[in-house]
């Protein structure tokens, strides 16, 4: 049984849900899983809206991560990490409970590390420098919000 567009992946004993930035493809009669595009800008990345998959994973950090200890500072499983990257490339089916929080942790590190010109952008990341070094905390904050 393939699931229709309707249903979410849970349905299909999956922890990965239909986030929006999957697609149905009427001439297979599939539905395609969004595929998480590494090393690209993130206005390309997010250009519709975030991949499904890649929602799934920050939203597993957020509810487990808090109760493990130094997850952005272990590694996880490299063969693991390996392996999920490939199928989030892909567009794989992932049961998300078969990986850890720290081999989540360390594909979301490694997205934002292939991340061109960085997460800010090359000409926001020297301005966001240059006004930590500069003024008061006030001063820091209102050119934030200006």
């Amino acid at each position: 049984m393939s699931p229709s567009p309707q249903d979410s992946f849970a349905d299909y004993n999956f922890h990965l849900c239909d986030c929006g930035s999957g697609f149905f493809t009427p001439d297979t009669g599939k539905y395609q899983i969004a595929r998480v595009k590494f090393g690209v800008p993130l206005e390309e990345v997010f250009k519709n809206d975030i991949p499904g998959p890649l929602l799934v994973l920050i939203l597993k950090l957020n509810k487990e991560a808090p109760y493990k200890k130094d997850v952005f500072r272990a590694p996880g499983h490299q063969g693991n990490v390996k392996k999920l990257i490939h199928f989030l490339q892909n567009g794989r089916l992932v049961n998300i409970d078969n990986y850890s929080v720290y081999t989540i942790a360390s594909v979301l590190k490694k997205f934002l590390r292939k991340v061109p010109d960085g997460i800010f952008g090359r000409g926001a990341e020297q301005e966001l420098f240059h006004m930590i070094e500069t003024g008061t905390v006030e001063e820091q904050r209102d050119h934030i919000h200006s």
